[in-house]
């Protein structure tokens, strides 16, 4: 009887939906003497990645926005500039055509940019100090320049002008007004962390403070990720402008960066996983753990 109880113990580890390491740290979170891996399946539940149809969704969300394409395409353009190093191949090719594809996901872009400053041209004070609404507009006018350049070198590719002269013209003036939005976007985003993770005001409650800074910490996460992707757009202009002696693969590479983060920004939020029919939610199930064990799957830190 021992023996048929221990080969079915082995049968019932074996298929668990996780390997020796991990079911080693679960177990250190049981209590002493409790090796049932009912209670290791209960704190795994929320480990466990999402269905591929949910998943396949949030892709085709984000496939769904130009900008998102755009920033995808633009991903597989700086791959290729680093994998060619800037020497003529396949892989320069790769990176020339992909360019020129981009532009057709940035059509009426430069007039989405200046609407703000189209509808309200005049500097606006009654949601804040009046340098912030400058700043505001003044960023979107190098954006709206930033992709009015971009559409010229794109006729240039497309045969419609030949001159030269002017396309570099336009390209620099495009790549410059890039460096100087991502500059502003520095600016605000830096302003708006000082100004979420603020210190505890004179006469405020330790409680009201820790509260409010609780309340701020998602906010500051956003801006934090905001302000990372905005010096790397910089960077990535200075290396385009080639204001820094870097080489191509460097550049790539803070192209790949900066491309990476903006994919990861434009992602629909992943839908709620729903729980299995017939069964308690993995929260539920965790709460009846033995004591010791609670706090359920999300707080634990697994490798």
């Amino acid at each position: 009887m021992s023996r048929a109880l221990s080969r079915w113990k082995r049968r019932r580890k074996t298929s668990l939906p996780f390997g020796d390491a991990k079911r080693r740290k679960l177990w250190r979170l049981l209590p002493p003497g409790d090796d049932d891996d009912d209670a290791l399946v209960f704190l795994s539940l929320d480990l466990l990645p999402l269905p591929l149809p949910q998943n396949k969704q949030c892709f085709n969300g984000f496939l769904a926005k130009a900008d998102g394409k755009d920033k995808l395409t633009a991903l597989i353009q700086y791959a290729a500039m680093f994998v060619s190093a800037g020497e003529p191949g396949n892989a320069k090719k790769v990176q020339g055509s992909v360019a020129a594809a981009r532009k057709v996901f940035r059509i009426f872009r430069p007039l989405e940019s200046a609407t703000p400053v189209l509808l309200n041209p005049r500097i606006d004070t009654s949601k804040g100090p009046a340098y912030k609404d400058a700043l505001a507009k003044l960023k979107s006018l190098l954006m709206a320049l930033y992709f009015a350049g971009d559409h010229v070198v794109w006729a240039s590719h497309a045969g419609v002008t030949a001159n030269k002269k002017l396309v570099e013209r336009w390209q620099k003036i495009s790549l410059y007004s890039w460096c100087g939005g991502s500059v502003i976007t520095i600016v605000q985003e830096c302003e708006e962390i000082g100004a979420l993770a603020s210190t505890r005001g004179a006469g405020e409650p330790l409680a009201d403070w820790r509260r409010r800074q609780a309340g701020a910490a998602a906010e500051i996460d956003r801006r934090l990720l905001t302000l990372v992707h905005a010096v790397t757009q910089a960077l990535l202009a200075v290396g385009l402008l080639q204001l820094r002696p870097w080489k191509p693969r460097t550049v790539g590479v803070i192209g790949i960066v900066a491309s990476a983060i903006n994919c990861y920004m434009l992602l629909p939020a992943l839908p709620a996983r729903a729980p299995a029919r017939g069964k308690a939610p993995a929260a539920a199930a965790a709460a009846a753990l033995p004591a010791g064990v609670g706090g359920g799957a999300p707080q634990l830190k697994l490798a």
